[in-house]
């Protein structure tokens, strides 16, 4: 079995689509299963070419090839990777700004690259119409399109499904995803060159980790509201922070993201429903892209109630698309140096870069397979060892409660402030 099949039963997908995308014979589909995206490969299809095991970003990325590949140099920053510049921006569409995740920056770079006809489509999601729990993937070419496809999803997203689309058309494309979608696009644009001359443009999404679509059944649940019911549901929006938006035939609800006694994302952050490949990856700000964009948790901005975004440049690319959207005075941006960006995003960066090497060996320790990457993963100093072995054991702990369905559903009746007070313990281990 040389296909992507054994990376799934080693439990190092990391759902991302990719084998799908590119698979030559389409015997490999995704599947749903136990709240995550799984490949199913159809055995009498396979050819054994081994292009998807060579494309997929789950069981090995070599950071350190691609960097030379992509950049022409290593990081200088560990942390964030190679950039150029960054900046704190955000959309001069109010509309747009006020109905995004934060500060509209990603919808805008896509609408003006369609506008000024630098691609002719971009690879998005959606949340499907027919079954709004579960997301669609597209290719927008309108600029309503576009705006159908912003916000955050804070569920599984099998994004590079739509690679298949995209060899299949002629044209140039703007791919948008979270670190694992572009790792395995610059992965995949090694095997196939057509695939590379088609992608223009990489914007990638600042992520901490996903949330299974079982996350998201534990709030239907706290909220008393049935899961065919759903008419519609947004993760954020409505300003900024935002807000979760379920809509039913009945009524709509609004649920606070952060800032509030009851607001949900408490009940994700401290490892409740993450994919346990997730808490495996090194990758913040999606260092691979050419752009990457994410929220900027600033405590100067904390104030905000329409949102501003992180920036960062990384190709030239990037800089000349940022450059033409701010001369079309789409978007309006103010420069700043990469410690802002890491003050930013300090907690996740800290789980992804400072904690890999102690969570690599709490699984090899526990006879688990990893991922190969390059460089490898430190091992944390002997005297800070304590402190993230207790936030190792806290995060997989609760991922292994909300892991199993009868002490998952035991969350639904934990009361969101209780939930809060429970993060607190996390934050507490962060700042030792």
């Amino acid at each position: 079995m040389d296909n992507i099949g054994k990376v799934e039963k080693a439990g190092l997908c990391c759902g991302c689509g990719t084998c799908v995308g590119i698979c030559p014979s389409g015997a490999i589909t995704m599947d749903i299963s136990k709240g995550l995206f799984i490949p199913n490969v159809e055995e009498k299809e396979c050819l054994d070419c081994g292009i998807c095991i060579e494309s997929c970003p789950g069981q090995t990325v070599d950071f350190q090839s691609l960097c030379f590949e992509i950049f022409g140099r290593q990081p200088d920053d560990l942390y964030i990777g190679n950039y150029s510049k960054c900046y704190v921006g955000y959309s001069k569409d109010g509309q747009i700004r006020y109905n995004s995740s934060s500060g509209g920056v990603a919808t805008q770079l896509l609408i003006t690259a369609l506008e000024k006809k630098i691609i002719d489509g971009a690879l998005v999601t959606k949340m499907q119409k027919k079954n709004p729990l579960v997301p669609e993937v597209f290719i927008a070419r309108t600029k309503r399109e576009i705006i159908s496809a912003s916000g955050s999803k804070y569920c599984p997203v099998a994004l590079n499904i739509g690679l298949k689309q995209l060899l299949k058309d002629n044209g140039r494309f703007a791919v948008i995803g979270l670190p694992c979608h572009i790792h395995g696009i610059r992965k995949a644009e090694r095997v196939l060159p057509n695939l590379r001359e088609r992608i223009v443009l990489r914007i990638g999404l600042l992520c901490s980790h996903m949330v299974t679509f079982n996350g998201t059944h534990c709030i239907l649940k706290k909220m008393g509201i049935r899961k065919d019911s759903v008419t519609q549901l947004g993760y954020r929006g409505h300003g900024w922070p935002g807000f979760m938006s379920i809509s039913t035939k009945q009524r709509s609800r609004y649920i606070p993201l952060i800032g509030f006694w009851n607001a949900y994302w408490h009940l994700f952050s401290p490892g409740f429903f993450t994919p346990v490949r997730c808490t495996l990856c090194p990758d913040q700000t999606a260092e691979l892209a050419d752009i990457s964009v994410g929220d900027a948790w600033l405590p100067e901005l904390k104030h905000n109630k329409v949102g501003e975004s992180i920036i960062i440049t990384r190709t030239a690319v990037g800089d000349e698309m940022l450059e033409i959207a701010t001369s079309a005075n789409a978007i309006r941006t103010i420069r700043v140096e990469q410690c802002k960006v890491k003050q930013s995003q300090l907690v996740n960066l800290n789980f992804k870069k400072k904690d890999l090497g102690t969570r690599f060996d709490f699984f090899r320790t526990i006879g688990r397979a990893v991922p190969v990457f390059y460089p490898k993963p430190t091992r944390i100093p002997p005297m800070s060892l304590l402190p993230s072995i207790l936030r190792t054991l806290y995060t997989y702990f609760n991922i292994w409660i909300s892991s199993h369905s009868l002490l998952a559903n035991v969350l639904q009746y934990f009361p969101l402030p209780v939930v809060r007070l429970y993060y607190g313990i996390y934050k507490a281990l962060s700042i030792i």
